[in-house]
Parts: structure tokens; sequence; C-alpha cells
């Protein structure tokens, strides 16, 4: 990203009410936590040994733990969610 577009998003926030801040936060959330679940993902598909079987069962797995028992929704994750998984 080029500085004059980083600067752009630097107003773009600085200019945002509370509401979108936090809007814009929790988008930010959810998309870092949808490239880390592309990289498992990614990472065990091209891993030998790992059959497909074995990946769908442990993608299964980190959401259930994400919806189950983290209480979360994997299409949104806020930051209240993660700053309260971290306080505790």
């Amino acid at each position: 990203m080029n500085p004059i577009k980083k600067r752009k998003i630097r107003q773009r926030i600085q200019q945002a009410t509370d509401e979108a801040f936090w809007d814009l936060m929790n988008t930010a959330h959810t998309k870092a936590y949808q490239l880390g679940q592309k990289h498992i993902r990614e990472a065990m598909e091209c891993t030998a040994g790992i059959s497909k079987k074995q990946v769908a069962a442990v993608l299964a797995k980190a959401e259930e733990i994400c919806t189950q028992w983290d209480g979360l929704t994997v299409t949104s994750i806020t930051v209240e969610d993660t700053e309260l998984k971290e306080l505790r």
C-alpha cells in the first residue's frame, strides 16, 4: 500500500463517527480472522499426508471451538469479542 492510500485511510478513520469507527474495526477483525482460516486451510491442503477428509474435520472442529467454546460467530468477529477473551 502506498503512502497516499495509507494517509487517505487514516483520514477516513479520523473523520469517522464512533459507530463508524467501531464498524470499521469489527470489519477488520472479521477479515483478519477469515484470512487466518484461509491460511490454515491452504497449509493443510498442501501438506503431504493430510487427506481432504482430515482437512474438513479440522476446519469443522475450529468452527465448533469458535462458535460453541468462545461464543463467536464465524461471519462476524468484533473488537469486544476478542478483547473479552484476552482480559479473562
